[in-house]
């Protein structure tokens, strides 16, 4: 039995942990801002590097020089494709738009036919089972989907955060060494070495997992894009962008993303959706197989299971950016907990890559 001073302990400790569940919920506008933020800097980082020791007149680029070049060529690169690929994508949002109606009456007609097939072809006792847990995936199916575009929708409207992540990520690039040190003088000497081991793990996860999904981002949307438009599928840029966009997401992106491409392509074409339906299993396994190990490494290996688990609680939290979020958190928490139990075993490479 637990003594009045274990249950006091324990008592304590779930206020502590209760309230400091709490202050993450009201603080999660600010936390995902520099946590994005964060990640842009470590996107930029390798780059910003390269740029300092390209010897000008005989001497490296001073930081702030090399980060504001950086800075300017990623903002001329983003006008110059919003002027050539503007028109395009608009013209091709404001069809899907138009054909919006269309699509929706073709999913319910395809969910329609799908219950009389069952009708028809199950015995009752199975059909009375089935049948309901169809029409109930299809709400849950839709009110998911409502809730990520919601809670995304919510954290996009916040104006300041969102033009602060990349001024935050333009400091943490030009000041990176001085903040380390700054920071680190508010640890007292005898935690240092922990917390910089922690930092250690934690630098490498980040590293890893932001680069690596970036990269993956680019190749899913350049070469679905360019798969799209040989197969002569229309839409074929705003639907690379989908698949771009949704390989944010580890493990379900590339689920998330294929569904809708290949049932818009569907509507088109039933020989078309085939071949786009064979080029995402082609990019999923070469991804997963060739290019995911590369770029990632053993810095993220987590379980999917552990890995979806992740993916809902970030989703409550903060929707689609949540999830994108959601990953390296838990392995850096896994990392942490390794950290505590053996303070001098490096980092875990259990389980299976995150993709």
């Amino acid at each position: 039995m637990l003594t009045t001073e274990r249950w006091l302990r324990f008592t304590m400790a779930m206020v502590v942990a209760a309230a400091s569940v709490y202050v993450v919920y009201l603080l999660r506008f600010v936390l995902i801002t520099l946590a994005l933020a964060a990640m842009l800097a470590y996107a930029l980082l390798p780059i910003v590097e390269l740029v300092i020791r390209l010897p000008v007149v005989g001497r490296s680029v001073p930081r702030l020089g090399a980060v504001s070049l950086v800075f300017a060529l990623i903002a001329l690169a983003l006008v110059t494709t919003w002027h050539f690929a503007a028109t395009t994508i608009s013209d091709q949002a404001q069809r899907f738009g138009q054909n919006l109606g269309l699509y929706r009456d073709w999913l319910n007609t395809v969910l329609a036919q799908a219950r009389t097939f069952l009708d028809q072809g199950l015995p009752t006792d199975l059909r009375r089972t089935v049948v309901p847990a169809l029409g109930q995936s299809s709400s849950l199916l839709a009110s998911g989907l409502e809730h990520v575009a919601r809670t995304t929708l919510e954290w996009l409207s916040h104006t300041v955060e969102v033009v602060l992540i990349p001024i935050l990520a333009f400091y943490f690039l030009v000041d990176l060494p001085v903040l380390k040190a700054e920071l680190l003088g508010f640890v007292p000497v005898a935690a240092r070495r922990p917390i910089l081991e922690a930092a250690s793990r934690l630098d490498r996860i980040l590293a890893a997992y932001v680069r690596g999904q970036l990269i993956l981002m680019a190749i899913s949307g350049v070469v679905v894009w360019l798969g799209l438009s040989l197969i002569g599928v229309r839409l074929a840029l705003l639907l690379g962008i989908v698949a771009g966009v949704t390989r944010a997401i580890p493990i379900i992106g590339p689920v998330l993303g294929a569904l809708p491409i290949v049932g818009v392509v569907l509507i088109q074409s039933v020989d078309a959706a085939g071949a786009v339906l064979i080029l995402f299993v082609a990019l999923q396994l070469i991804e997963t197989k060739v290019i995911l190990p590369q770029v990632i490494g053993h810095h993220l290996q987590l379980h999917a299971a552990t890995i979806i688990v992740a993916l809902l609680i970030g989703n409550a939290l903060f929707g689609l950016i949540g999830m994108f979020l959601a990953p390296p958190a838990a392995a850096f928490l896994r990392d942490l907990l390794g950290l505590f139990e053996h303070p001098t075993a490096g980092p875990r490479s259990a389980g299976s890559t995150a993709t």
